[in-house]
């Protein structure tokens, strides 16, 4: 079995789960260096012609609803946001953000500027994302009048019905470790995998891997994003240590270049 973060191929879980303890603080290092951008398709835009994303109170017509980033639900990544990891970035960057359109901080890209970006924490049921899971999820929302929408192709798109997905620029800043393992050695990491995984809502990937990273706290950094396509952003490469005699690597799989929405808003005409 192939591991991302060890970019390494194993001939058993065991094995696998030695060599993540061994390597357990350069990997947390890793991911709390590095500024990503995460996205999944749960991500979208209340909107009256799709429905999508019911159950928002005293939802207002005269705004949208971007849905950047949501709990309990393990990414690409392997990264689990857990409920309250986004509260603190939440009251201390409302309406210091921007929303634009791919991660791009240009003047051409920008769809609201940060004062009229109300950022807005709330507990939704799976389903009223669209998803068929039991239980709830802590949406991160970005609540944005209408009028203030400075693209106006993106406006044109959501009113249309699109179906368009957001992504939130981040960076973690507590994260911790969680193992499928009873191995003494892995004492730590069961514990927290005990505690966070019945929270999890899709489950398939993990009950697979048998790891994944609970992040605890993370912040918003400048922006949220508009996006058609979800990104992985590659882990830097690092010397790791071996804990047995395989040392084989992997190539990781090479992603395909995807049409930005950018590329897509240009095309649009307005009416």
């Amino acid at each position: 079995m192939f591991c991302k973060e060890l970019n390494k191929e194993f001939e058993s879980k065991e094995l696998m789960f030695a060599e993540l303890k061994a390597n357990k603080s350069m990997i947390i290092d890793e991911k709390k260096a590095t500024i990503k951008t995460s996205e999944d398709n749960l991500l979208g835009f209340y909107n009256k012609k799709t429905g999508a994303i019911k159950g928002i109170p005293d939802m207002d017509d005269d705004f949208i609803y971007a849905v950047i980033s949501n709990t309990n639900f393990i990414d690409s990544h392997k990264d689990v946001h857990m409920d309250g990891s986004m509260t603190k970035t939440a009251k201390e960057q409302n309406r210091k953000v921007y929303y634009v359109a791919d991660h791009e901080l240009k003047v051409d890209n920008i769809i609201a500027t940060p004062k009229n970006v109300e950022i807005v924490l709330i507990k939704l049921d799976w389903k009223d994302l669209g998803k068929e899971f039991e239980g709830k999820t802590e949406a991160f929302i970005f609540k944005i009048e209408k009028t203030k929408i400075v693209h106006k192709k993106f406006k044109q798109l959501i009113d249309s019905g699109e179906s368009l997905q957001n992504s939130i620029r981040m960076q973690y800043l507590k994260i911790e470790m969680a193992v499928n393992s009873e191995d003494e050695e892995l004492k730590e990491e069961y514990k927290t995998y005990l505690k966070v995984y019945p929270k999890i809502a899709n489950k398939e990937q993990i009950d697979k891997d048998g790891y994944f990273f609970a992040i605890m706290e993370l912040k918003i950094i400048l922006e949220g994003s508009a996006v058609l396509f979800g990104s992985n952003d590659a882990t830097p490469t690092k010397i790791r240590e071996a804990v047995n005699n395989d040392t084989s690597l992997d190539e990781p799989p090479k992603g395909t270049q995807q049409k930005s929405i950018h590329e897509m808003l240009s095309k649009v005409s307005l009416i």
